[in-house]
């Protein structure tokens, strides 16, 4: 007999949120000279994946970047048309150094996604 659709989906737990303060101890548990990043997570119940990430999180903090570049996409007002050769697609992002602005032509579009993760 088929029950595929006859019965509910069974319930997920929600995730957990851990705060600031517990991930700032799990991390400088992790850095004990004794111990393991395996046993500090087994220690805290969390997987040690989880440990890693948080510890390249602080490293960035603490050196002053951000694993990503906050990017404030700008819908724009009107349509381009592509069928113009001088048509170019203004990107705007923004940088702890300071604004860029990248001008990429629209007849080269395929190649843009290409150079954004080249220049990760």
């Amino acid at each position: 007999m088929d029950t595929q659709g006859l019965l509910p989906a069974p319930a997920k737990p929600p995730r957990r949120q851990h705060s600031l303060q517990f991930k700032e101890q799990v991390v400088a548990a992790s850095y004990a000279s004794d111990t393991s990043v395996a046993r500090v997570a087994q220690q805290f119940k969390i997987n040690a994946n989880l440990v890693h990430k948080w510890r390249r999180q602080f490293e960035a903090k603490a050196a002053g970047r951000d694993d990503f570049i906050k990017v404030a996409p700008r819908i724009p007002t009107r349509t381009l048309s592509t069928s113009s050769p001088d048509a170019t697609l203004k990107i705007e992002l923004s940088s702890p150094l300071g604004p860029v602005t990248i001008h990429w032509p629209m007849s080269g579009l395929a190649d843009l996604a290409s150079w954004l993760k080249s220049q990760s």
